[in-house]
C-alpha cells in the first residue's frame, strides 16, 4: 500500500503538470523548441504574399508555412487583416529604402529622380508581385481605421511627390505639364504588368530568355518612353 508521503508527491506533480497547461492557456502558445515572435511572423507572410495571391494569404496558411499552431498567430494579431496590414506596413518600409537608395544614385534633375522611382518600383514589382493587388483588394475599401489611415498617408505622400516631380521638371524647363497623378498611375501599371507578363515574354523573346538583362532592358525603355513623352516640347512657330 503506497505510503502518505508517496501520494501526496503524486498528487503534486498531477497539480503541477494540470498548472502549467492552465498558464499556457491563458497566455502565450506553445510555438516549439524555437521561439516564434511577432516579426518572424511578419517576415513569412510577406514571404508567402511573394509566392501567392492575397485571397490564399491566411493565418492557417501562414501558421502551416511556419510549422506553427494558428493560435500563436491568433495570439499576435487579431484578425486576418491585421496580420496582412503588418505585412504591407514592413513591405511599404523596404520599398522606401530602396527607392531612397536609387534616388542618391540617380542622375541629376527631375529626369534622373523619375528614372531612380522607376527602377525601385520595378526591383520591387519583380520581388513582390502580389503587392499592389493586395493593397487595392484588401485594403482599398477596407473598415480599419489603422487601415485606412495607412493607405490614405500611403498614397498621399506618393501622389506628392510626382506632382513635385512633375512641378519640378516644368520649372527648370525639361518636362512640359502633366497631371502628376497620371504619371503615377502609368509607371505602377507598366512596372507591374511587366511581371504579369512574363508568359507573354517568353513567346515574345523564347523561353531561356535572361529575366535581369530583360528588366534592365525595360527599365531604360519605360524612362525613355517616359522622358520623351514629358520632354518640353517647342512653341509652335507663328504663321506669317
Amino acid at each position: 500500500m503506497p505510503s502518505p508521503s508517496s501520494l501526496t508527491q503524486r498528487a503534486r506533480k498531477r497539480t503541477t503538470k494540470h498548472s502549467s497547461r492552465i498558464r499556457r492557456g491563458i497566455g502565450r502558445p506553445a510555438a516549439g523548441p524555437q521561439v516564434v515572435g511577432r516579426e518572424a511572423l511578419i517576415s513569412h507572410t510577406c514571404e508567402l504574399l511573394s509566392q501567392l495571391p492575397p485571397n490564399r494569404i491566411t493565418r492557417a496558411e501562414v501558421a502551416r508555412h511556419m510549422g506553427v499552431d494558428p493560435s500563436l498567430i491568433r495570439y499576435y494579431f487579431r484578425d486576418r487583416s491585421m496580420l496582412l496590414l503588418a505585412a504591407v506596413e514592413k513591405l511599404t518600409a523596404e520599398f522606401t529604402r530602396n527607392r531612397e537608395q536609387e534616388l542618391q544614385q540617380a542622375g541629376p534633375g527631375p529626369e534622373g529622380r523619375l528614372c531612380a522611382r522607376v527602377s525601385a518600383l520595378l526591383k520591387f514589382e519583380i520581388a513582390h508581385p502580389f503587392f499592389h493587388r493586395l493593397l487595392i483588394e484588401e485594403f482599398m475599401n477596407t473598415k480599419s481605421p489603422a487601415a485606412a489611415r495607412f493607405m490614405d498617408e500611403v498614397t498621399v505622400k506618393s501622389l506628392d511627390a510626382y506632382y513635385a516631380l512633375v512641378e519640378s521638371g516644368v520649372k527648370e524647363r525639361v518636362f512640359r505639364r502633366a497631371d502628376g497623378a497620371f504619371l503615377f498611375l502609368a509607371v505602377i501599371g507598366m512596372c507591374e504588368f511587366f511581371v504579369k507578363a512574363a508568359p507573354i515574354l517568353r513567346v515574345a523573346l523564347g523561353k531561356d530568355f535572361d529575366e535581369r538583362v530583360i528588366s534592365a532592358r525595360y527599365r531604360e525603355f519605360i524612362c525613355d518612353l517616359l522622358l520623351n513623352g514629358l520632354k518640353l516640347r517647342p512653341a509652335a512657330s507663328s504663321s506669317a
